[in-house]
């Protein structure tokens, strides 16, 4: 086994691969959280990005997401795109950990000053939409895992 691998569009690597990578490619382009104070009918809202807050990890994000459907289309390489997946995983966790950090921090703060009934913070659609493409892109590094150690051919 030479490491290179065919492409199947409909193999579980492949799909798990693409839609994994689109979905934190687009989680890291939207809003993660939200933390907003209403008081005197003025609203002031402040959201959490991946892409410019939390040392620009949505840059790293995106980098990796097209690197791995890239590998998968055009080097069919089986190990490098599992180095790729997985290191895709990391990050994404990496920026799930900052986010629920950030919300857990602000929540602790509107608590503790006693604001609870004019301040919240909360998770927005980025956030969960990276929480799934992590669980994809999970799946996929043990897919291709499970194919290297069986010395399978992806097909």
């Amino acid at each position: 086994m030479n490491g290179k691998m065919n492409l199947d569009v409909k193999s579980p690597l492949a799909l798990t691969t693409l839609v994994g990578s689109v979905i934190s490619l687009i989680a890291a382009l939207l809003p993660q959280c939200v933390a907003k104070v209403e008081i005197f009918g003025e609203v002031d809202k402040t959201t959490g990005h991946l892409m410019a807050d939390y040392a620009h990890q949505g840059i790293f994000i995106l980098i990796l997401a097209i690197a791995a459907v890239g590998i998968l289309l055009f080097v069919h390489k089986e190990k490098v795109l599992s180095g790729v997946l997985g290191a895709l995983c990391a990050v994404d966790i990496w920026g799930m950990y900052n986010v629920i950090k950030d919300v857990s921090d602000a929540k602790k703060e509107i608590k503790s000053s006693g604001l609870e009934d004019y301040a919240s913070a909360n998770y927005q659609v980025g956030f969960f939409l990276l929480v799934i493409g992590t669980i994809v892109v999970a799946i996929a590094v043990i897919i291709a895992s499970i194919r290297e150690k069986k010395g399978v051919a992806a097909n």
